[in-house]
């Protein structure tokens, strides 16, 4: 392939572009405010899992505990319709006494059933109090993960604004190249993951550090000026410098 030592040279210009977009992809990519906010999600995550057993066990509490409170209230009924039943006139001395026991075993299944009631509507209420606590972590976490969005949404903002600016400079100096030599570039920047063209002053590459066999600059050299030259070992197209 043929193209003026001007040209080529402007693909190194075209590189420095092309480089700076990559670090710019990678910047935007591995911002430290990416790893804080992954940090922060993931605790919140942890704490929606705490708040959902809470309330699944404060449900289940809730639920034993409205059962307990009828339990409660059926004995007292069934213990005043006994009450009415004693109090009544022309109740026989039998009858007041099976009552009597009846009653006895309703007082002592109550007090149990208060005891428990008790201890669930603790139970409750501890909950309760880890649920708001769990509540309150939540809403922290919540506006942290809120605040560094905002400076991620910032940061991309800014390199968004530079990416484009650059690109609209490689769009122009691209579309003032010759198009087959920017397809040429652009197939071994895709082969080497990035790097199409490098300075060669000399016998020294710049940047990359690669050596060159001398058989292979010497067909450099012997090679007319117009000639696009690329390293037969990476493949890079070589802007000869001098």
């Amino acid at each position: 392939m043929r193209a003026t030592a001007e040209d080529q040279r402007r693909l190194l210009e075209l590189q420095k572009l092309d480089t700076r977009l990559a670090r710019l992809s990678h910047e935007r990519k591995t911002l430290p405010v990416l790893a804080e906010l992954t940090g922060l999600q993931v605790r919140a995550r942890d704490v929606e899992t705490d708040r959902i057993r809470v309330v699944t066990r404060l449900t289940d509490l809730r639920r034993d505990l409205v059962r307990v409170e009828d339990d409660v209230e059926r004995i007292r009924q069934r213990t005043a319709r006994y009450q009415a039943r004693m109090d009544a006139p022309g109740a026989s001395a039998k009858d007041v006494q099976a009552v009597q026991q009846e009653m006895a075993l309703l007082a002592a299944r109550a007090s149990a059933l208060e005891d428990q009631e008790l201890e669930q509507m603790e139970a409750v209420e501890a909950l309760e109090a880890e649920l708001g606590a769990i509540e309150e972590r939540a809403r922290v976490l919540a506006e942290e993960i809120s605040e560094r969005a905002a400076v991620r949404d910032g940061e991309y903002h800014r390199l968004d604004e530079e990416a484009a600016r650059v690109r609209a400079q490689r769009d122009e100096l691209a579309a003032g190249l010759p198009a087959d030599l920017v397809a040429l570039y652009d197939e071994v920047r895709g082969r080497t993951g990035g790097l199409g063209a490098v300075a060669l002053h000399g016998s020294r590459t710049e940047g990359v550090g690669i050596e060159l066999p001398l058989t292979e600059l010497d067909e450099i050299r012997a090679t007319p000026a117009d000639v696009v030259v690329t390293s037969e070992e990476h493949g890079y197209i070589l802007v000869r410098m001098a």
